[in-house]
């Protein structure tokens, strides 16, 4: 046994806890098509479509670390855009 360590993008993801919450939308006085854009809302926000999306095709794991790359680095870009236009020597509760 090595003390070899794997690299990082080795890294095996967790799956996400079984026991999911349904989406759950109200229709109210038969207005179908009103549901389905609340509907539409709450799957996009929560990225069950681009999930499906992503499901749709096999990826193979070079395009998948690429794609993992790409969003980490989105995800750093808006982090230090936010904290660029926030003022200096203040927290998040006294900045809004």
């Amino acid at each position: 046994m090595s003390n070899f360590k794997k690299p990082a993008w080795k890294k095996v993801e967790r799956k996400i806890d079984p026991v999911v919450k349904p989406l759950e939308v109200e229709v109210r006085d038969n207005d179908i098509e009103q549901a389905i854009k609340v509907l539409r809302n709450k799957m996009s926000k929560d990225g069950i479509l681009t999930e499906l999306r992503q499901r749709r095709f096999a990826e193979k794991p070079s395009e998948k670390r690429r794609r993992k790359h790409r969003e980490a680095l989105k995800k750093r870009r808006s982090k230090m855009r936010t904290r660029s236009r926030r003022p200096y020597g203040r927290n998040d509760s006294e900045w809004y």
